[in-house]
């Protein structure tokens, strides 16, 4: 109404409704106040409202990380997926002086193949590395569901027992002599009987740090197949930044989709490699 008005009172004094000059001039400059105040009010409206709709449109996972029993930690790698997408970050310096750190991942809530839902799962994984290589000295994950798919979902690494869906404390992956192995492929088995109807899938790969990421038009290969069961093969033929992979690695795999709610979008499993040949498998669903 402020804006108005000032609007109304130039107005008149073009047309030549309003000849006294310094008179429109009073009256523009006694409401000008009160319009500053209205267009503040307005912008401060409008960003709010934008800060809902983008807040609304994405969801964090915050892995807290206990760092007291690691040995003066200088460099960490952190990485985690979920909802079909996958991030890396690295923790170094002031960050890892503490008794733990945080690390948080933003994912949006939806993308080309899934919405994330309350009940999908996603992994977190940290790597402690060694400060002259960069290669890793230990490890510890995270398997969980999303609690909230709007907010913020927080996770403990590196504490507490291991169990079904958590390493616990911080653990080297303690192959052995000649554990290293060459090019493997994690071979993800993924049954659909009960998902006749999928139609496109991603699923994501991941073993000491390194993502691995296909997206597969899962209907053309049911028609194709003799069977309700894909076999999506990820060959790791480069040796990933903080070291060979080796017998005793823990690795993931997750599969994504809106075809396969109920119960999740997102499945994930995780195994460890226990052997140096090429093939490890690991079935999800």
């Amino acid at each position: 109404m402020v804006i108005c008005k000032v609007v109304s009172y130039i107005w008149d004094f073009v047309s030549g409704r309003m000849m006294d000059q310094s008179d429109i001039m009073r009256k523009i400059v006694s409401t000008l106040p009160f319009c500053f105040l209205g267009i503040m009010i307005l912008s401060f409206t409008i960003i709010s409202a934008l800060n809902s709709v983008f807040a609304a449109s994405d969801f964090t996972i915050e892995a807290k990380i206990n760092l007291q029993k690691l040995d003066d930690p200088t460099k960490m790698k952190v990485v985690a997926s979920a909802n079909g997408d996958t991030q890396v970050k690295n923790v170094t310096g002031n960050d890892l002086k503490s008794k733990s750190t945080t690390v948080s991942f933003r994912f949006n809530q939806k993308n080309d193949v899934v919405k994330v839902g309350d009940r999908d799962e996603f992994f977190v994984c940290a790597y402690d590395l060694n400060a002259q290589n960069g290669e890793m000295k230990s490890y510890s994950c995270v398997e969980g569901n999303i609690g909230s798919t709007g907010g913020k979902n927080t996770v403990n690494i590196g504490s507490g027992g291991e169990k079904t869906l958590s390493t616990g404390t911080f653990q080297a992956s303690n192959g052995g002599e000649n554990a290293t192995i060459k090019n493997p492929t994690l071979q993800i088995t993924i049954p659909l009987s009960d998902r006749k109807d999928v139609k496109e899938l991603k699923v994501v790969t991941m073993i000491r740090g390194e993502f691995n990421t296909k997206t597969i038009d899962a209907e053309k290969l049911l028609k194709e197949a003799d069977h309700n069961t894909l076999v999506i093969p990820f060959v790791y033929d480069k040796v990933p930044e903080i070291g060979p992979i080796q017998k005793g690695d823990l690795f993931f795999a997750c599969v994504s989709g809106d075809e396969l709610n109920p119960p999740e979008g997102t499945e994930c499993e995780h195994r460890h490699t226990v052997h140096t040949g090429h093939i490890h498998n690991l079935v999800v669903r």
